[in-house]
């Protein structure tokens, strides 16, 4: 494969994986309900540039279809991607970078129920094994203890994201809207803010450190803006089934980056739930790309 056509998932996987330890560094400096609309805010302002023409002219499909984008904005952007800024609070960067790699699997599970497309059994069987990787992560290695106290509220609150992206990729498959990436990605972003604004508005008055502001602007700028570009340049280049299997580095990569830059410890539970986790996604992923070939 040309080195070119492997930038764009790479670099994806590194601005991921700093959104993962941002996410978790904005838990002692932002608000979560400032992080949840000011990531939104400056979203809409580096978005506006470049949907404007596009937006324009598909202004009339834009219309017809303002409650589905609304709907999709306040799923895959307002909750999915404003939740984990709560969950940040409780749950360490490794936690939340392995829960993340969940999502191409409850992906596949939801558009059996929704899409009503038939699993292969690789894909049940890769289900159950990353369940297992699930239940010993939350269970901090221990599946027992989760009958007797249950889960922690910020890994109730990731599953929570992880569900909701989940279904927003579906619906974005089954809709299939035709607006273009852009002005599609800015009105969604509109709503996503119309959703937070409530909350930031209740905020009381807080000083934001410089170390806070930059925090913002990286999930605004980079994970709003360049990441969603690099990965629609990446399908566009090398598909979706192999920027899927890139995407599975996340969750070592946060692991990595976590221990060195943010002092996490890294437990054996991580290492082995983990490595269950991505098995079954891996497994469930190539049942997947059999059935598509």
């Amino acid at each position: 494969m040309p080195l070119q056509h492997l930038l764009p998932p790479l670099i994806v996987v590194l601005l991921w994986t700093g959104n993962n330890l941002v996410t978790k560094l904005s838990a002692g400096s932002v608000d979560p309900r400032v992080m949840g609309f000011g990531r939104f805010a400056i979203a809409l302002l580096v978005l506006a540039p470049l949907a404007y023409r596009q937006g324009w002219a598909y202004r009339a499909v834009i219309r017809r279809n303002l409650p589905k984008l609304a709907f999709l904005g306040f799923l895959g952007m307002g909750l999915a991607q404003g939740i984990p800024y709560f969950a940040a609070r409780t749950v360490t960067a490794t936690t939340i970078g392995i829960l993340v790699a969940f999502i191409p699997l409850v992906t596949l599970a939801l558009s059996g129920v929704l899409l009503r497309e038939k699993p292969r059994w690789t894909t049940v069987i890769g289900g159950i094994v990353s369940l297992v990787g699930v239940g010993f992560l939350l269970g901090h290695g221990d599946i027992s203890t989760l009958a007797s106290q249950g889960i922690g509220i910020g890994e109730g609150l990731m599953l929570t994201s992880v569900l909701a992206y989940a279904a927003y990729g579906v619906f974005l498959k089954f809709w299939s809207l035709p607006i273009p990436i852009w002005p599609s990605l800015f009105v969604q972003s509109c709503f996503a803010a119309l959703m937070l604004l409530p909350a930031y508005l209740a905020t009381p008055p807080l000083e934001i450190t410089t170390g806070g502001i930059a925090i913002v602007l990286y999930a605004g700028v980079v994970a709003s803006a360049m990441a969603p570009f690099l990965w629609m340049r990446g399908i566009a280049t090398i598909g979706p089934s192999r920027m899927a299997s890139f995407s599975n580095l996340v969750p070592v990569l946060t692991a990595a980056a976590a221990v060195a830059f943010l002092g996490e410890p890294l437990q054996a539970y991580h290492v082995y739930s983990g490595g269950i986790i991505l098995m079954g996604v891996a497994l469930a992923q190539w049942g997947s790309r059999r059935r598509s070939a």
